[in-house]
């Protein structure tokens, strides 16, 4: 028994270092298994590198588009400018189009515009905000009266050319602006259905107070003179008519309701183009004239543009602080009195004068009021809307 147990221990010592000369066994499934593992980790540092890339690729086109989104109507202005002062022949020939006095392209592009806000027009909201009359009352005496008195002392700077003046005199007397005010608003946490009012009320009243008060304003003190009868009548079938065929088709159409809902963001940039397509036409037709003004003559604009647009912060800030209005209502009315509208100066002046020379100067400081008002408020709004409690935001 000791003999073959010491036989089996000799055999199991000799198997041992037999194997330990050899290394492991050909069949043996280790090596390769180490192998088929390194071969296999090669790839996975490419794809988990890809995979962050293409992340941040997604990432930075999401926040570019809604950069465009956000600031459509500035880029589209500037946009505007660029290519009328660069190239400004098919912009020319665009607005020469004309039917009797009326530019039609600039007409339809208007149409556009009021059409879309008629299609957006929501005024479920619009009787909580007549309760609150103070505000009401402010806003709209501020937008169509009380700033428009500024332009008494803007048509008599001495700029060159006078259409200068006289273009930033109409600036100073149109209504609010059409969406930029409520967005403002919006991101300051004021009353948006309060701005919505303003907005809606003051433009299509505008439609009678404008050329009156223009004719006024610009009485012997201007390159320009108005018709009010003849602008009323325009205005009248650009801005009103546009405005309630939305709304009416907004109003009895399941189908329309449910495609502006779909819609939003599409149709307001489809209103801006319009806007911009007006900017393009107005100053393609006064390109030479303006590559011929001094540096100083535009820098001159843009201070002038500041100072009106701070006069009106100032004035009313300290009327609707006055008037004790809740916070959420007084940065309402403070912005939207503010404001005034490129869009309705430069219809104005398309159906002042059929020269498209003197359209493109006369549309310049409002273009030019309209940016500077933006990017003014842009800044504003981060500081009121630290003013607002968090209950009483919309």
């Amino acid at each position: 028994m000791s003999t073959l147990l010491a036989t089996m221990e000799l055999q199991r010592t000799v198997h041992s270092h037999h194997g330990s000369e050899e290394g492991p066994s050909p069949i043996s499934p280790e090596p390769l298994r180490l192998d088929i593992g390194d071969s296999q980790q090669s790839d996975p540092p490419t794809a988990t590198t890809a995979i962050p890339q293409s992340a941040r690729k997604a990432e930075w086109r999401a926040r570019f588009t809604s950069f465009v989104v956000a600031n459509f109507l500035p880029l589209a202005f500037l946009l505007a400018t660029v290519v009328s002062l660069a190239y400004p022949v098919p912009g020319k020939a665009v607005a020469g189009w004309h039917v009797g006095s009326i530019a039609i392209a600039q007409a339809i592009n208007n149409c556009m515009v009021f059409l879309v806000s008629g299609l957006t027009l929501r005024t479920t909201e619009f009787q909580d905000t007549l309760r609150r009359w103070v505000g009401v009352v402010y806003g709209l005496l501020a937008i169509l009266l009380i700033t428009c008195c500024l332009g008494f002392a803007t048509v008599r700077i001495g700029f060159t050319p006078r259409e200068f003046a006289a273009g930033l005199t109409i600036f100073c007397v149109v209504p609010t602006t059409l969406g930029v005010g409520v967005a403002l608003t919006a991101a300051a946490g004021g009353n948006q259905a309060l701005a919505l009012f303003l907005t809606i009320a003051t433009n299509l009243l505008g439609i009678v107070t404008v050329p009156y008060e223009l004719r006024i304003v610009l009485a012997g003190a201007s390159a320009v003179t108005v018709e009010p009868g003849s602008l009323v009548l325009k205005l009248l079938l650009t801005v009103l008519v546009p405005t309630v065929v939305g709304k009416l088709l907004r109003s009895f159409s399941k189908r329309v309701r449910s495609f502006v809902a779909n819609h939003k963001v599409g149709l307001s940039i489809f209103s801006h183009v319009n806007l911009a397509l007006i900017i393009w036409q107005n100053l393609s037709g006064a390109r030479d004239d303006l590559v011929k003004q001094k540096l100083t003559s535009i820098l001159i604009i843009i201070a002038a543009s500041i100072l009106v647009h701070l006069i009106y912060l100032v004035f009313n800030g300290v009327v609707v602080v006055a008037l004790r209005l809740p916070v959420s209502e007084a940065i309402a009315v403070l912005i939207m009195s503010s404001q005034k509208s490129a869009p309705v100066a430069v219809t104005v002046i398309s159906y002042i004068t059929t020269d498209t020379r003197q359209r493109g100067l006369l549309s310049v400081p409002a273009i030019i009021g309209q940016l500077t008002q933006i990017f003014m408020g842009s800044v504003l709004v981060r500081y009121l809307k630290a003013l607002v409690p968090p209950e009483a935001e919309d």
